[in-house]
């Protein structure tokens, strides 16, 4: 069994899965998702998986525990998280080592954003603990994970016309992400905010390329991007009241993309089967950290 610690919302979430999927694909091992830390710790975040046609060797379980030292969230190991932090080269060396170290085992602990090659030998079960935010991990079956990354319900009745718009015309899907970019300090003191400018940049680039192309906004404050964005061409909104799964739906629905650095967002352009164009910000994180979630063929705005 592959015993998963679930982490995050939806984007995380996402990654989680596919790393999972990842191992799955190289061990032929069954998949538990495990979400007790995710109620445990944040009970504002929402498991999400489960509204997906995920492969039918996936489990979920709610109240088994992960090995005591992949609990991340126990104050000991918080306060050597937090101290590692401080110097970025030690931590990386660090987290190497203890990543090889653990893996060898069957544990995979691994907190930073860059991938990480590895090696996997049998054991009778995996136990996994990171992000994973590196489409390197599953582009290999990018095409069957995408099939099972496909929302169990159909599209809501009162979004099928939204639907048929968005998939059939020339539309460009802009992200702004706000929310607790802006009213979670330690988030804020960790992501960058992208402002109007880029919104506006990105949205230029690709109109001056496809001149008939309609914009269509989401977030997760719609009504500030209604007051304070005016991309002056024909523009539609998402109602901001959608479940996650459809509005990702919608969103991937979308041919070309304006990205904000976040992992949502990076799904709704993975997830789009028509070929567009992605523009992403040049910094995903304010302290200019090294990330592997940027995919080749993307145009980036220096922000």
């Amino acid at each position: 069994m592959i015993y998963v610690d679930v982490k995050g919302n939806l984007g995380n979430q996402l990654f989680i899965y596919a790393f999972a999927r990842n191992l799955q694909e190289k061990t032929g091992q069954k998949i538990c998702l495990n979400t007790t830390y995710l109620s445990k710790y944040f009970p504002d975040y929402t498991f999400s998986l489960d509204d997906y046609k995920l492969n039918e060797n996936v489990y979920i379980e709610s109240k088994k525990n992960l090995p005591f030292f992949m609990n991340i969230y126990m104050l000991p190991i918080k306060v050597i998280i937090r101290l590692l932090k401080k110097n970025p080269i030690i931590n990386k060396k660090f987290s190497i080592r203890l990543f090889n170290f653990l893996a060898k085992r069957g544990y995979f602990l691994w907190l930073q954003e860059t991938y990480i090659n590895f090696k996997i030998r049998p054991h009778k079960n995996y136990y996994v603990t990171g992000f994973w935010q590196s489409p390197k991990y599953f582009d290999y079956f990018s095409e069957e994970l995408k099939k099972e990354l496909t929302p169990q319900k159909e599209v809501l009745a009162y979004n099928r016309d939204f639907f048929d718009l968005i998939r059939h015309k020339e539309t460009i899907c802009v992200t702004i992400r706000r929310g607790d970019y802006i009213s979670n300090a330690k988030i804020k003191n960790s992501y960058y905010l992208c402002g109007p400018d880029f919104f506006y940049t990105g949205v230029k680039r690709l109109r001056d390329k496809y001149p008939d192309a309609i914009v269509i906004c989401f977030s997760d404050d719609i009504e500030w991007v209604k007051t304070n964005l005016d991309f002056h061409c024909e523009t539609y909104y998402e109602s901001g009241n959608d479940p996650v799964w459809e509005k990702l739906r919608l969103m991937s629905a979308c041919k070309h993309f304006v990205l904000s650095n976040s992992s949502f967002s990076w799904w709704a352009a993975y997830l789009s089967s028509r070929n567009g164009h992605v523009i992403a910000p040049s910094k995903w994180y304010v302290d200019n950290r090294q990330v592997d979630i940027y995919r080749e063929g993307w145009e980036y705005i220096e922000v």
